[in-house]
């Protein structure tokens, strides 16, 4: 095989494909006869090819005509007279029936550029290349997102590849899905109104609610895949039928909201674990089901329990671990907790965790919904001595006054998740006024929609969503 020639065919057709209007025509000459293929692009600018043609020259002279005018003959037929459908003619053979073909073929198109490459398969050449062709148009992920002016839906289109892309090429797209059974992954070539004819694909993703890191690959031109999705299925449903669905509004978005989780340290590892297991499946459940995460603020506070018998008053305070912060950032934070060995069996230092969040909140600019979320084993200490013998706070916080406070002022909501039953008098029911577990039989969905931090399911929306101030990057 002549290598240098095969490369200069493949340069040769690799320009051709790319750039070619309507269509390309590849007439191949060798010993054994004539084959003429076309390559045209579909509505979404994929090129494909088809061999249009195929004949031996026995079979092309079998009607007493000659090779040049059975050769022109086909020509007519399928080599376009437009001088701007670029026609190539690959030879790589020499004889009297070679020439005749070329000559026909140069009488059909004066302009036809010729190339002699001996040992090349053109049809292979040419399912190759066109697969490996760069995008002509863009390529977009149709998400929905709410209009600024009346929060109505509307469909964008987010950038997943440019024009040029070339396969192997990916992309990351970061979208919310909000229904439950999964969300549409529509990829179209933006070029105009969006209409059935400019999609790509539509393929059916089953992945839970909340928000999602998608990673795309561009395949060849007309082909994007998700490979870490498993079970994507094509939807086959008419596209207008997939706009007909969609609601209008996904409903009011939640209110901005604060979430503090108050742990308990004190207690055994296998406590301190299951405790903080529960704050961090929470915090992961608002993310993802909130669409707004940067109206959700997260604080976490560490507590243990009082020391008394010494000659000082214990004043030692919670460990704020972070405050106001972000769900990744509280995550993190739950996670530099440490546990911490019991120094009073019968009542932590819940009270001062009250009096910590209460000047804190109280001093915190907005109206966001507040919501307080306990998890522990011992209750808090009284502000004095009662009947239960238990010490009073070392600070004499109000733990009941505070709370009542916070309620008041600032429509606070505490849910509370305990490590055992509590009795019908503990405080534990105050603290769980909004709901009330024990750490073994938690319904996380319950807890966050009676704190007020996430709504009930709403519409569903069956493609993905995004925020307003999350980047467009495609045709809006």
């Amino acid at each position: 095989m002549n290598h240098f020639a095969e490369g200069g065919l493949r340069a040769d057709l690799t320009d051709l494909i790319a750039s070619f209007r309507e269509r390309l025509a590849v007439a191949e000459i060798d010993a054994a006869g004539i084959r003429i293929f076309e390559v045209r692009v579909d509505d979404v600018g994929t090129p494909y090819d088809t061999r249009r043609a195929a004949a031996k020259w026995s079979t092309l002279t079998a009607s007493g005509d000659e090779v040049f005018d059975a050769v022109l003959r086909v020509a007519d037929d399928l080599i376009s007279a437009d001088e701007e459908d670029p026609v190539l003619v690959v030879r790589s053979a020499d004889g009297p029936e070679q020439e005749a073909a070329l000559r026909a073929l140069r009488q059909r198109r004066p302009s036809a550029q010729v190339v002699e490459a001996p040992g090349v398969k053109v049809g292979e050449l040419l399912a190759e290349l066109v697969a490996g062709a760069p995008l002509r148009h863009a390529y977009d992920l149709i998400v929905a997102r709410k209009r600024a002016d009346d929060g109505r839906l509307e469909l964008v289109g987010r950038r997943l590849f440019g024009s040029g892309a070339k396969p192997g090429d990916e992309a990351q797209v970061t979208v919310t899905c909000t229904a439950p059974t999964g969300m549409l992954l529509a990829v179209s070539a933006w070029s105009g109104l969006l209409e059935p004819s400019e999609l790509v694909s539509v393929e059916h993703a089953p992945l839970p609610p909340g928000r999602h890191v998608l990673r795309a690959v561009l395949e060849r031109p007309g082909v994007v895949r998700f490979p870490e999705i498993p079970g994507l299925q094509p939807d086959t449903r008419p596209w207008a039928e997939v706009v007909a669905a969609l609601p209008d509004r996904l409903g009011p978005a939640p209110r901005p909201a604060h979430l503090v989780c108050a742990i308990e340290t004190a207690g055994t590892m296998e406590e301190f674990e299951a405790r903080c297991h529960w704050a961090g499946y929470v915090i992961d459940l608002l993310a993802e089901r909130r669409l707004d995460l940067q109206q959700l603020e997260v604080s976490v506070v560490g507590y243990g329990t009082h020391v008394f018998g010494t000659r000082h008053a214990d004043r030692t305070r919670p460990r704020l671990a972070v405050w106001s912060a972000s769900t990744a950032q509280a995550r993190a934070a739950l996670e530099s907790l440490q546990p911490t060995a019991p120094t009073y069996p019968n009542a932590a230092q819940l009270e001062d965790v009250l009096a910590e969040v209460h000047a804190r909140l109280l001093s915190h600019q907005g109206n966001p919904r507040t919501a307080l979320l306990t998890i522990g084993a011992r209750p808090p200490h009284p502000p004095r001595s009662g009947l239960d013998r238990v010490p009073p706070c070392p600070s004499r916080h109000d733990w009941l006054a505070l709370l009542h406070e916070l309620e008041q002022r600032l429509e606070l909501r505490s849910a509370a998740i305990c490590d055992s039953p509590p009795a019908p008098s503990s405080p534990w029911h105050r603290l769980g006024s909004a709901a009330l577990f024990q750490v073994d039989a938690v319904n996380a969905e319950e807890l966050v929609i009676r704190l007020g931090l996430a709504s009930e399911p709403a519409a569903a929306l069956s493609l993905p969503f995004v925020s307003q101030n999350e980047d467009i990057g495609g045709r809006h």
